[in-house]
């Protein structure tokens, strides 16, 4: 029973110390989701108005002013860039994702398919599968950066201009509330007429120069929201996960506490009822 009750105590210890950690990590990915989350409700509105601006001036002119509004037959396949976290203990955050992603895969029938991957998570799981790993983004840790996201929105302009791949997509998540975030698809390369309204604009100096500044100003800032949604998702499921696991911890150490109490209780009546047995035992000599 002392053996018992030893391990009981360490157990508390144990599952005490797992706690104050996953409290720590909850108040970080707290904290992380309030500065990602003023980021992204900042850029939607640009992003909206970027696109009504541009949906209404392909409608005024077309589409054949630009190569990166060029549709092309597949022939080269497609690219889909797949941003998941580069760390673990986010819940289903990863799992979901990468799931849709492969799924979206395997549906697709337009010749072979590459990978650009943002974060460990994806690399590792499109590496294992056997995929063509373009280029590999590691290393942001949920930390937005401008400049890094610009580079990748680059690298995915070039493969399309290339030729590389005729179709660039993302997957990421989209974030809707705390409690409502969940994986999308989202086509970014040939950009497609979208629902705007034919507006005679007067253009100066012509459509050709307008698009040329346009167009990758919207695809950098789309990139940008994009990533800013996804990050914004990681960090609220890596918070509830960490507050489920805090919470868990809090039960855990709640029966261990109960269990330690029994066994004191135990070990004391063991005593007194072998102190009263002596007792009478002396008492009948």
């Amino acid at each position: 029973m002392i053996e018992t009750l030893r391990q009981v105590k360490s157990r508390i210890r144990g599952a005490e110390n797992i706690q104050k950690i996953t409290r720590a990590m909850e108040m970080v990915s707290s904290a992380k989701l309030n500065r990602v989350k003023k980021a992204l409700y900042a850029s939607r509105p640009y992003l909206l108005a970027l696109e009504n601006i541009l949906g209404n001036l392909m409608a005024d002119i077309g589409s054949g002013h630009h190569p990166l509004l060029e549709k092309r037959d597949g022939m080269n396949g497609v690219a889909l860039c797949v941003i998941a976290s580069d760390t673990g203990l986010c819940g289903t955050y990863n799992h979901n994702l990468l799931r849709y992603a492969e799924n979206f895969l395997k549906d697709l029938d337009k010749g072979p398919a590459c990978i650009v991957p943002v974060g460990k998570e994806a690399f590792s799981y499109f590496n294992r599968l056997g995929f063509s790993i373009e280029k590999a983004y590691l290393g942001s840790y949920g930390r937005y950066s401008k400049e890094t996201c610009d580079a990748i929105t680059e690298h995915l302009i070039d493969i399309f201009l290339k030729a590389r791949a005729d179709e660039i997509y993302v997957a990421y998540t989209r974030f809707s509330s705390s409690l409502k975030h969940a994986p999308v698809i989202d086509r970014l390369l040939n950009i497609e007429p979208g629902s705007g309204r034919e507006r005679r604009y007067i253009l100066e100096p012509d459509a050709r120069a307008i698009l040329d500044e346009m167009v990758p100003e919207y695809l950098f800032t789309r990139m940008r929201v994009t990533m800013l949604d996804a990050f914004t998702s990681e960090h609220t499921s890596r918070m509830f996960a960490m507050k489920t696991a805090t919470d868990n911890a809090e039960d855990m150490i709640d029966a261990l506490t109960l269990a330690r109490n029994k066994a004191r209780q135990f070990a004391i009546t063991k005593e007194v009822v072998e102190i009263a047995m002596s007792a009478e035992a002396l008492r009948g000599h």
